[in-house]
C-alpha cells in the first residue's frame, strides 16, 4: 500500500526513530523534524532548523535531543510533546552523532570537522570536556556500563603509503576523560558509518567498506577492488574480534551505513545504502560460526582458518538474508511492534517490512530528490546497482558528497604499478582536465570512464549527464581553520608566502593554473606531468601529494614547498593559510 501526502517540496528522509508510538523523522534537505503518524503517514508536528539535523536521540529520561550541523553546529533539547526548542547549545563544527551515558548522566557528541569528541552537561548545557579523536569522527556508543565510549572515525588518519592504512575506533575512559587505546580495522578499511552494541554488552559491531586497494583497477568481480563489511569489537577486552564481509561471493552489499542489533539480540540489521536494501544477520550463528572456526572445525568449504574471515565473501552464507527496502538509498531504519521502519533518502519511501521480510505500508512525505535533474545524479552516484555485481558505487571511492577515502588506487588508464591518491570531485568540472595526469581531457570525460571502467557498467549517457549536473552543485565546506570567517594572524602571514612562492601555479579563483608540470621529488616511473590540483577545501583532503605521502599540509610543505628555504615558522603560516581556502 503506497500512501502519498500530496505535496510538492522534496523531502530527504536522513534519520528516522520510534518512539510514543509515533515515527520521528529528520528530513536533509528540508533542514527539519517530523512527528509522523507511522500507520497513515500523516505529518502531526513538523520543526525547521537552520541547518540540517544529523541526529536524534530520546535518552532514558525521555528528553529528546538533537544536533544540527554546519560550522556553528547546535544542539537543541525539544520537548516531544510539541516539538518547540527547550534550548539551544552552540557545539562546534559538524556536531555528527550523539549518545547519553547513563553512568555520567552526560551526552557525548562526535565533533565531524572538529575531530573531537564532546561532553555535555544536559542539565546546566556546560560544555564538560573536549576529548580529541580520530579523522572525522561520525558514531559513539557507551559499553562497558558506561565505562568506556566507542568513537567511530569516518577515515583513515595516515599518510596512504603507509601499512596499514585504516580507519580506527577510539576507545575512551569517561571518567579520565582520554583516550586509552585505538583499534584499528583491518587494512583498506575507510568509510566507516556506525556502531552498535548487543543487548548482552558482550559486543559491538562497525560498518564500513575494506578497499583492495593493492590491486590494480582492472576487474570488479568478487570484491576485487571493494568490499562491504562489518567488524566485530570484543567489548570484555575492547579488541577487534574480526572483520566478516557482507557480500556474496556473486554480489555485493554496497555502501553499508546504518546497523541496529534487534532488541532481543538476535539479529543485527544493516541498511545497505548503495543496494538499496537490508542486511540481516542471524547473529546467534554468527558468533557460533566464529567460535567454531576458533577451535578450528570446518564450517564453511572457503574458510580453512581464522585469518580466512576477513577476506571471505561466502563466510554468512546461509544466516544473512537480503531484503529489498521498498525504495533508493536507504539510510535508517527503526524497529516498531509491525516491523522495521526504512528511511530512503532518494525516492522518499517510509516503508514498513514485516518480520516475514514483506512490505506491508509504503508512504512519501513529499516530492524525492530524484524529482530533479540534481538529484537524480546524486542518485546514479550513489546507486551501486549501476556496477556489476553491485560491489561498489562511485561514492564507494567518493564517499561524503564526492570528497575523498584517503587511499591510493592503482587505476588502469595510465599504466599499472603507479597507485595514486583518490581526488575528491569538488570544482572538478571547472578545474580541467581531470585526473592526477590530466590524462582525462575534463570531468565529464572522467565521470563517463568511470561508469565504463571502474563500474563495469553499460549505462546510457543520460545517466552520466545527471552525475554532470550533481556534481557541479557541490559546495565547499567552509575551513574549520577561519576564525570568525576571517583569517587568522597566522594564515595572514602565510598568505603573504603563499602570493610569493605557489601563487603562479595555484592562480585563480579556484587556485589552479589547470596546466600540467613535472616535478622532481616522484619517482622515476611516474617522472610525467602532475596536474596542479585546486586548494579549495584542502583541508578536508588528506593525505597530500599525488600518492598521499604526506598526511599533513605540513609535511607537504617539506617535500613539495617553496624552493628558498623558509623557517619552520613561515612553513606553520604557509601551511595555515592554505588550510583556510
Amino acid at each position: 500500500m503506497l500512501l502519498f501526502a500530496g505535496c510538492t517540496r522534496i523531502v530527504a528522509p536522513d534519520r528516522v526513530r520510534f518512539a510514543d508510538d509515533k515515527l520521528w523523522i529528520a528530513d536533509h534537505v528540508g533542514k527539519s523534524i517530523m512527528t509522523v503518524d507511522r500507520a497513515s503517514g500523516k505529518i502531526m508536528q513538523k520543526k525547521r532548523f537552520p541547518a540540517a539535523v544529523n541526529d536524534l536521540l530520546f535518552d532514558s529520561k525521555n528528553r529528546l535531543w538533537a544536533v544540527c550541523d554546519g560550522q556553528n553546529g547546535m544542539l537543541y533539547e525539544l520537548n516531544p510533546d510539541n516539538l518547540k526548542v527547550l534550548s539551544g547549545t552552540p557545539l562546534g563544527y559538524g556536531p555528527s552523532a550523539l549518545v547519553f551515558n547513563e553512568t555520567t548522566g552526560t551526552l557525548w557528541v562526535a565533533q565531524r570537522f572538529g575531530n573531537e569528541l564532546w561532553e555535555v552537561n544536559p542539565v546546566s548545557k556546560e560544555i564538560l570536556s573536549r576529548i580529541g579523536t580520530g579523522r572525522e569522527p561520525v558514531g559513539v556508543l557507551a559499553v562497558s556500563e558506561g565505562r568506556y565510549l566507542l568513537v567511530v572515525n569516518n577515515l583513515p588518519a595516515i599518510s596512504s603509503t603507509s601499512f596499514p592504512v585504516a580507519t580506527h575506533i577510539d576507545v575512551i575512559d569517561a571518567t579520565d576523560k582520554k583516550v586509552i587505546k585505538r583499534i584499528s580495522l583491518p587494512n583498506g578499511a575507510t568509510d566507516a558509518r556506525a556502531i552498535a552494541g548487543s543487548p548482552d554488552g558482550k559486543y559491538a559491531y562497525i560498518t564500513h567498506l575494506v578497499g583492495r586497494y593493492q590491486l590494480p583497477t582492472h576487474q570488479v568481480d568478487r570484491g576485487w577492488m571493494s568490499t562491504n563489511a562489518l567488524s566485530v569489537i570484543d567489548l570484555d577486552d575492547l579488541s577487534l574480534e574480526t572483520t566478516v564481509l557482507l557480500d556474496s561471493p556473486q554480489r555485493g552489499a554496497a555502501n553499508p551505513s546504518h546497523l541496529a542489533v534487534s532488541p532481543n539480540g538476535r539479529r543485527i540489521i544493516i541498511a545497505l545504502t548503495g543496494s538499496h536494501a537490508l542486511c540481516v544477520i542471524d547473529r546467534t550463528a554468527l558468533h557460533d560460526r566464529l567460535a567454531a572456526v576458533k577451535n578450528r572445525e570446518k564450517v564453511i568449504p572457503s574458510v580453512e582458518k581464522w585469518e580466512d574471515i576477513p577476506d571471505d565473501a561466502g563466510f554468512l552464507y546461509g544466516i544473512r538474508e537480503f531484503i529489498p527496502a521498498g525504495g533508493k538509498g536507504p539510510r535508517s531504519f527503526a524497529s516498531t511492534p509491525d516491523g522495521i521502519v526504512t528511511a530512503n533518502y532518494f525516492t522518499g519511501e517510509i516503508t514498513t517490512i514485516n518480520h516475514q521480510g514483506q512490505i506491508t505500508r509504503c508512504f512519501t512525505l513529499g516530492a524525492p530528490v530524484v524529482s530533479t535533474k540534481r538529484g537524480l545524479g546524486e542518485l546514479y552516484f550513489h546507486d551501486a546497482t549501476l556496477c556489476f555485481q553491485q560491489w561498489q558505487s562511485c561514492a564507494s571511492c567518493h564517499p561524503n558528497n564526492a570528497r575523498a577515502d584517503g587511499l591510493n588506487w592503482d587505476l588502469v588508464n595510465d599504466g599499472v604499478g603507479n597507485p595514486k591518491n583518490t581526488k575528491s570531485l569538488l570544482h572538478a568540472h571547472r578545474t580541467p582536465p581531470a585526473m592526477i595526469t590530466g590524462i582525462r581531457h575534463d570531468a565529464a570525460t572522467a565521470v563517463r570512464s568511470g561508469i565504463k571502467y571502474i563500474l563495469f557498467a553499460d549505462a546510457p549517457d543520460e545517466v552520466a549527464q545527471a552525475m554532470d549536473e550533481y556534481l557541479k552543485s557541490l559546495i565547499p565546506a567552509t575551513s574549520p581553520y577561519l576564525v570568525n570567517g576571517r583569517l587568522s594572524e597566522a594564515a595572514k602571514r602565510g598568505k603573504t608566502k603563499f602570493n610569493t612562492f605557489c601563487a603562479s601555479c595555484h592562480a585563480g579563483r579556484y587556485y589552479t593554473d589547470m596546466k600540467q608540470y613535472r616535478v622532481d621529488w616522484t619517482t622515476p616511473k611516474d617522472h610525467v606531468p602532475m596536474d596542479v590540483p585546486t586548494l579549495v577545501e584542502v583541508w578536508r583532503t588528506a593525505p597530500y601529494l599525488y600518492d598521499g605521502r604526506s598526511y599533513t599540509i605540513r609535511e607537504m610543505l617539506e617535500v613539495h614547498g617553496p624552493e628558498e628555504r623558509l623557517s619552520a615558522t613561515d612553513l606553520d603560516d604557509l601551511a595555515e593559510y592554505v588550510l583556510s581556502l
